[in-house]
């Protein structure tokens, strides 16, 4: 076998190993004490999330997606929407399948009715909202400024209205039930064109800059005992990054210091490391997870 292949081949299996994920790795310690033991068996494995309930927009596919997955494999309730309803479902009982608890809403985060109804949906149904993670996005047109179409699908306001206002109006509803709880942890997904610009995805780059803008606002709440935080991905193997590349990802990621992409299960770990108790001191900061890219 190729090397590359046979390298790309172990690190999924080394991701997926017990059902639990990468994440299992990270919160159970091993990666974090720089060990690559296996993750705990299921007898011995002590789910991080039992019971609590963690609200995602965006969890049809790639980040979102696995980290519902990852969320519900270590005890939480997950409730979650995206605009698509037969991936929703497909997710959904793929999570219940694997002994999970979740439930799809189909919701369009671009509509602020939509994303109240949601978020009240969740605390109607589980009667809390302990972790919310903002993921829903676009990457829009690929196009120099002077010729970006401002209306449309995937034009400059749809890209503004999807990952600016669908995280505004997320908050603007996840917060007054944390404040009330007194307790809470929001993450945003950022990107790492928060810290640069892009000659082809302009609008994109601005959203995410905006993004940390509002991620740093929340986090003024903190009294309240609520934490906010704003994960930046590098290049992942997700289907928005194939639409980028055209189709294929074959190459993607040999310059990035790693030589490879990220995998969503590596992402969807490092939401749920800084939702964790132990990162009860990390407020209004942007974590890049884009393997040294930016360094």
């Amino acid at each position: 076998m190729d090397k590359k292949k046979e390298s790309k081949l172990s690190r999924r299996n080394f991701i997926t190993h017990s059902g639990a994920g990468l994440a299992s790795l990270v919160m159970g310690g091993g990666l974090l004490a720089g060990s690559a033991k296996a993750s705990p068996t299921a007898s011995n494995h002590h789910k991080r999330f039992e019971g609590k309930v963690v609200l995602i927009t965006g969890a049809t596919s790639g980040i979102g997606e696995a980290t519902a997955k990852a969320f519900a494999g270590e005890g939480a309730s997950v409730f979650f929407c995206g605009r698509r309803e037969h991936l929703g479902e497909k997710v959904e009982s793929e999570i219940r399948d694997a002994g999970g608890e979740a439930t799809y809403m189909r919701a369009d985060v671009r509509n602020e009715d939509q994303v109240k109804a949601f978020v009240e949906a969740c605390v109607e149904k589980y009667g809390r909202l302990d972790i919310a993670y903002n993921n829903a996005g676009i990457e829009g047109k690929a196009s120099a400024i002077d010729e970006m179409p401002m209306d449309g699908e995937m034009g400059y306001y749809d890209v503004f209205q999807t990952n600016v206002n669908g995280v505004f109006y997320a908050m603007k509803y996840e917060l007054p039930i944390m404040k009330e709880q007194q307790t809470g942890v929001i993450i945003n997904t950022g990107s790492v064109l928060a810290s640069r610009g892009s000659g082809s995805y302009a609008p994109y780059s601005a959203s995410k800059h905006a993004v940390k803008g509002l991620t740093r606002s929340a986090a003024n709440n903190a009294r309240h005992g609520i934490r906010v935080v704003t994960i930046s991905p590098g290049g992942t193997r997700t289907d928005m990054l194939r639409r980028i590349y055209g189709g294929s990802l074959e190459g993607a990621g040999q310059n990035n210091p790693m030589g490879r992409l990220a995998e969503p299960e590596e992402i969807a770990a490092m939401v749920m490391n800084v939702s964790m108790p132990e990162a009860s001191y990390l407020n209004g900061e942007e974590i890049r997870v884009d393997g040294g890219s930016s360094a």
